[in-house]
């Protein structure tokens, strides 16, 4: 049965290129390992923080929206995201799979209004 997640990653704003590619990559492998896929995908860039987390008040922020079959994902990404000290906070987030459907056919009806 697929799941459904929201993944924002907010890491450090001094990161480095290769780094940031370097764990996005990690990222990546364990969501296909999961026997998933990666939906969509943003960078959404350096911004400003809400309060100082370990005393960067800036960071870069990272979306990915994926469905993963494997029950024990959501565990292995903690246990990833926890132990890197270039990640200042993440947060995972269940979709309904019901509301995933709704939000693909409205953004397809949307690309064919653009094109």
């Amino acid at each position: 049965m697929k799941r459904y997640y929201e993944i924002v990653i907010i890491f450090v704003p001094d990161i480095t290129e290769d780094k940031f590619n370097e764990k996005l990559s990690k990222i990546k492998n364990l969501i296909k390992s999961a026997n998933g896929e990666i939906i969509k995908e943003e960078n959404w860039g350096n911004r400003q923080l809400a309060y100082e987390i370990k005393k960067f008040n800036q960071g870069i922020y990272y979306f990915i929206f994926c469905s993963v079959e494997k029950s024990t994902f959501v565990e292995e990404l903690k246990e990833l995201l926890l132990k890197d000290e270039n990640i200042l906070r993440y947060g995972v987030k269940k979709i309904d799979p019901k509301k995933v459907k709704v939000k693909q056919e409205v953004s397809q009806k949307l690309s064919e209004k653009v094109v």
